[in-house]
């Protein structure tokens, strides 16, 4: 069981570093683009534009900092994880050759190392996600301010120019992570399943420890996605309120035209989504992974006790 638990975790982790870096890989083209536009608009950026980045910076930093830093504990444990238990090392890693003679056995300890940071450096790489995906969400927020304040129908024809060009970019946003979120989330999935078997059996408590770490983080890193997800959802929905709230009905026939469009637009909001494999990513949609993960974990329970 132990053999098992520990495979299936250590699988999961180091085969989504090269999937995840081939995803990046496919997309460097578009994500340059992405991210090069990104830096211009916020180099251009008025102080109340910026002050609506402030405020989603501090709404951030804290969880994604903690984020990190819990993942790193995560991998300092595993890393660590042969000093503290009663095993040696290599634990149940079988090799063609001898490996219980220095310096063989540093060069392979610090070859396990260097793959679990990878595996750390590659979680890590999703907050880069959630950085896109806040920053489309505030420039939703920003864009609904702006409609708020139209008097003219100058003002409101530009706004309408600005909420085509920023579809177009969030567009591009998710085209870009679309896929790296599901490969997250399939192997997180995996990673809970795996490290939540140690609870079910009798295991020490330094080798539950070390696999809590694990589940953990693996359900952090879905959320860490969802939850700027769940922000563009809404945010680009509240931009046909905010047309709605401007002074459309002082204006001509024309303007209140154009407000239907932008109206009907917005009932479609923005999301990521991958079809038939990736339903619309929020924070209803982790809800329904924890239930399913969870109830991956009740019907192990349930064989194990038939046993």
């Amino acid at each position: 069981m132990l053999l098992l638990m520990k495979g299936g975790c250590a699988l999961t982790a180091f085969l989504q570093v090269p999937i995840q870096i081939t995803l990046f890989t496919l997309q460097s083209d578009r994500l340059q683009v992405i991210i090069y536009e990104m830096e211009n608009y916020i180099q251009q950026a008025k102080s109340e534009e910026k002050n609506v980045f402030q405020k989603y910076i501090d709404k951030c930093k804290l969880f994604y900092g903690l984020t990190i830093s819990w993942i790193a504990i995560t991998a300092i444990a595993i890393i660590f994880g042969p000093f503290l238990l009663p095993q040696p090392f290599p634990i149940e890693v079988k090799y063609p050759f001898y490996v219980s003679q220095q310096p063989l056995k540093t060069i392979i300890y610090l070859h396990h190392a260097v793959n679990v940071y990878q595996s750390y450096v590659q979680v890590c790489s999703n907050v880069f996600v959630a950085v896109l995906l806040w920053f489309i969400a505030a420039r939703f927020e920003i864009l609904s301010h702006q409609f708020r304040k139209v008097r003219s129908f100058s003002e409101f024809k530009i706004c309408i120019q600005l909420h085509q060009q920023l579809l177009r970019y969030a567009k591009e946003v998710t085209k870009a992570v679309r896929y790296i979120t599901l490969s997250t989330i399939g192997f997180s999935t995996v990673a809970v399943v795996f490290s939540g078997l140690t609870f079910l059996s009798r295991q020490p408590l330094t080798i539950k420890a070390q696999f809590l770490t694990v589940g953990a983080s693996s359900l952090i890193e879905v959320f860490v996605c969802a939850w700027p997800a769940d922000y563009v959802l809404s945010t680009s929905n509240n931009v046909g309120y905010a047309a709605y709230e401007s002074l459309w009905y002082k204006k001509e026939v024309s303007l209140q035209k154009d407000l239907i469009y932008v109206k009907s637009r917005c009932q479609q909001p923005v999301s990521v989504t991958v079809p038939c494999m990736l339903p619309t990513l929020s924070l209803n949609y982790y809800a329904s992974y924890l239930s399913t993960a969870f109830s991956y974990l009740t019907t192990f329970r349930v064989i194990f006790e038939d046993d």
